[in-house]
């Protein structure tokens, strides 16, 4: 049985791992409710990227993580000045990454009169 859903307190701390929502949600609140607790509580779903925080009321509030693309990598800094002429660009997206939105149609040229 996996523990999928892990809730934290609001300094970090992992507090509890459960392998169904519902128990987590549940208890996350309850957790949020106690007077001792550095809140917020989150549980965190690493699977499907979600994140719910609890502030210590009955409501919590939905996060879904956004997915990180790297287009390309900066050459690595050395400790002497490189000269203009060798500038290295960014090396061409990782397969499977989203570039930049080809356009579907040519722009018209508006000419101010």
């Amino acid at each position: 049985m996996s523990r999928r859903f892990l809730v934290f307190d609001g300094d970090g701390e992992l507090v509890g791992a459960f392998a169904a929502w519902e128990d987590a949600h549940a208890w996350a609140h309850l957790r949020s409710a106690e007077p001792a607790t550095i809140g917020p509580v989150q549980v965190e779903d690493r699977d499907e990227r979600r994140t719910w925080t609890m502030d210590g009321g009955d409501h919590c509030r939905l996060t879904v993580w956004r997915r990180h693309v790297e287009y390309g990598y900066c050459a690595p800094s050395s400790p002497e000045p490189v000269p203009p002429t060798t500038f290295v660009p960014p090396s061409a997206p990782p397969p499977g990454t989203v570039g930049p939105r080809p356009r579907s149609r040519q722009r018209r040229q508006v000419i101010a009169s």
